[in-house]
């Protein structure tokens, strides 16, 4: 089921105002009702006030006298009536119950002390009938309600429309993007005149046509160069076998030196074929046997052993430096150092050495691996692109019957398998290649 942003957008907006309405009419019923109650009690004290100074004044009368007064005071006050308790707690003035019909009152105790004369009076009973009050406070109470409840209706039927509104700006950028032509990838979308939320949104999704635009410059320029590749041994062995046709006695000898020279064909495809399907599997994280190795040192030293005789052959040294650990595949390593290594001895300088050196990035949680060799430095245009596949530096020494320009780019999709980055740098006559991986 599909969330609307819009009616997501108009509830939240109708709840949030119904709380501040009732919130609003909750204050507003509490300080009338406080304001009552605060007028009940001060109404009450000024009557006992006003009984205590009748009975001072006259505590020398007859009781019958007396009350007579206080029953004056009484009538003049309105809706307040009294009744007083003597010293043993019995009632001298004043029914059982004071206001026994009324359903809404409100009482005070008041003490009275060295009056009456003959007759000790100890404390005055005052109730106050507030039923007039209490109906205008429930009074009150409901006309809050009811403009609690037909705000809250107004709210919801409008704060709807205004959803929409305020998300058109939304379809539009919506409509935008439906009417971008698939077929040309540098369309961008302007950000001008558009609301301030929805530039993130335009600049990111700017940045992701950028991406999916150098993605298919690269796949159109990986398919070319897989079809260049593939197609100069198959048009060669095509040739050839011509050739051969043609011949209706061939020599035996001339024979044997075409099926060589298409068997060094064939498996120079097989090579680009199997390196292409590595790369493929590696960016889809298919290689995932990664263990703790102590000392990294140990596949270098590995690969080392292995290209010994070429080294041998150049009067190239080995010199290896420092070492970590890290959590990795160590025959994917093991590749990607062997890669690097016989790159940096077809393009060394004879009798120099070739430098590995292994070093942690405390700051970063990685693991280091640069082979630097002496020789030609790089041109710097061509640095950014030494990792994608099939690029060449010199096609004069790109010595395509062995190579096919994949080395550098199964690198690179090692150390991205690792969590890590290719790097290639140039400082004078050393070359310095290499890639990073994560720790753990």
């Amino acid at each position: 089921m599909r969330r609307s942003i819009a009616k997501r957008s108009s509830l939240q907006m109708s709840v949030l105002s119904i709380f501040g309405v009732v919130l609003i009419a909750f204050f507003g019923y509490h300080c009338v009702w406080m304001w009552q109650e605060v007028r009940h009690q001060e109404a009450l004290e000024r009557a006992a006030v006003a009984i205590e100074q009748v009975l001072t004044r006259n505590s020398e009368l007859l009781p019958t006298e007396m009350w007579r007064r206080v029953d004056e005071l009484l009538v003049s006050i309105g809706n307040v009536r009294a009744k007083v308790y003597g010293v043993e707690g019995q009632v001298l003035y004043g029914p059982q119950v004071l206001l026994s019909q009324v359903k809404h009152k409100e009482t005070l105790f008041f003490p009275l002390e060295n009056l009456g004369g003959a007759m000790p009076i100890q404390r005055l009973e005052l109730a106050m009938d507030i039923s007039e009050d209490r109906k205008f406070l429930n009074f009150i109470g409901a006309m809050f309600a009811v403009a609690a409840l037909v705000w809250g209706v107004l709210v919801m039927l409008l704060s709807g429309t205004l959803a929409r509104f305020e998300l058109k700006p939304l379809n539009k950028f919506g409509r935008k993007i439906s009417e971008l032509d698939p077929s040309d990838l540098s369309l961008r979308i302007k950000g001008d005149g558009e609301p301030e939320e929805l530039y993130p949104v335009i600049e990111q999704f700017n940045r992701l046509m950028c991406k999916v635009e150098q993605h298919q410059e690269q796949l159109r320029s990986f398919n070319s160069n897989v079809a260049h590749e593939l197609n100069t041994p198959l048009s060669s062995l095509t040739v050839s076998h011509e050739l051969l046709l043609r011949e209706k006695y061939p020599n035996p000898d001339h024979l044997k030196e075409a099926l060589h020279s298409h068997l060094e064909e064939l498996q120079r495809m097989n090579r680009i074929i199997q390196s292409m399907l590595f790369l493929s599997h590696a960016s889809q994280g298919q290689y995932k046997d990664f263990r703790l190795i102590d000392k990294l040192s140990q596949p270098v030293m590995v690969v080392m052993d292995y290209m010994e005789a070429m080294l041998e052959e150049k009067g190239l040294h080995f010199e290896l430096r420092g070492d970590a650990s890290a959590r990795v595949d160590t025959e994917l390593i093991k590749r990607a150092l062997s890669n690097l290594v016989s790159n940096a001895i077809r393009y060394a300088n004879p009798k120099s050495t070739i430098q590995i050196k292994i070093d942690h990035e405390q700051a970063n949680h990685l693991v280091r691996f640069t082979v630097s060799n002496e020789g030609e430095c790089i041109p710097e245009n061509s640095v950014p692109h030494l990792f994608e596949p099939f690029y060449r530096v010199d096609k004069s020494r790109s010595e395509s019957g062995q190579n096919h320009g994949l080395g550098l780019a199964i690198v690179a999709a090692i150390a991205r398998l690792h969590g890590g980055e290719p790097f290639a740098q140039c400082d004078g006559q050393w070359v310095r290649i290499g890639f990073t991986v994560r720790r753990v």
